[in-house]
């Protein structure tokens, strides 16, 4: 069996120093100044918390010139090295689907941490990484190739590996702004809007998780409960009919509270054409990156910080 490589939550003075290709007496230079945040052992070593070090890569445009050890004992350990420097996604997909069919093993947060810590953007991990990985475990499934309970087994650990990378992303001051979450009709297809949660919360928004089969109704009185600025509705199939209905239901509702309605997955498209009145369609986190942007600029908080950047190119 593969050995699970251990998580660390903090990088010593000497990988910091690797990643950004400087001296280790410039990485102590930068924690005495205070420009970048550590802790100290009881022995005296400095450790950086893996959030602290990105949110000090992004103040400065820093950009990782080196990797960090990736600890496995397949044969895609020094290709995962040199792919995160070059950005070579076709070798970061298929790695996380070798460690997503690796049955019992907790490979899939360790990996999502690893590309993280080298600054690869939690839309470029949803959208270049995950989201291929998954429509090629799909295809795989189709062909005969994989049994259902292996795509399952792939797609609840994908949710339990951005669970617990979320703990370690850099969350952006409050912006004020709340978002509400959920799947229309008897979607269980989760995994999308999980990720859409994420990013908004990870730019500072409130967040409402009410995740898949919630009523429209149930919705409906969500949104008037909490009167959010977003409503985030995601569906990849089902009933136009049905839909129509309860998007008919929560557009009155988000009307009622001013909200802007946001719809993604594979029925946005049907839901503009049968339901009218969405807002908004975005298929990718990247797109929803900026569309978090402008609704921060649209509606400054006097409280929020730094505007959001937008998305690398």
């Amino acid at each position: 069996m593969a050995s699970i490589p251990v998580q660390k939550s903090y990088l010593s003075t000497a990988e910091v120093s690797r990643l950004f290709g400087v001296t280790e007496t410039t990485v102590k230079r930068w924690a005495d100044e205070g420009t970048l945040r550590c802790q100290k052992t009881p022995g005296g070593h400095r450790k950086f918390e893996i959030r602290q070090v990105v949110e000090f890569a992004e103040k400065n445009d820093f950009d990782p010139v080196g990797a960090l050890e990736f600890s496995d004992d397949d044969d895609l350990g020094p290709r995962i090295q040199t792919a995160v420097l070059e950005r070579s996604y076709p070798i970061l997909v298929e790695a996380y689907i070798r460690r997503a069919l690796d049955p019992g093993a907790d490979r899939l947060f360790p990996y999502l941490s690893y590309l993280y810590q080298h600054r690869i953007q939690l839309w470029e991990i949803h959208d270049l990484v995950i989201r291929p990985a998954l429509q090629e475990l799909g295809e795989r499934w189709v062909r005969g190739e994989l049994c259902i309970s292996q795509e399952h087994e792939a797609s609840y650990s994908t949710l339990d590996a951005l669970a617990r990378l979320q703990c370690q992303i850099r969350i952006k001051p409050p912006t004020g702004q709340s978002v509400v979450c959920a799947t229309l009709g008897e979607e269980l297809h989760e995994i999308g809007l999980r990720c859409a949660a994420y990013l908004f919360a990870s730019e500072g928004w409130e967040t409402h998780y009410l995740g898949s089969r919630i009523p429209a109704q149930s919705v409906q009185g969500a949104i008037l409960r909490m009167r959010p600025n977003v409503v985030c509705l995601s569906a990849s199939h089902g009933d136009p009919a049905c839909l129509r209905e309860g998007v008919t239901q929560i557009l009155g509702a988000a009307s009622e509270v001013g909200a802007v309605v946001l719809a993604g997955g594979g029925l946005a498209r049907v839901l503009n054409e049968t339901a009218g009145g969405i807002d908004a369609s975005r298929n990718s986190s990247r797109e929803l990156v900026s569309f978090i942007a402008d609704q921060v600029r649209a509606h400054p908080s006097p409280d929020a910080g730094d505007e959001p950047p937008a998305p690398r190119q």
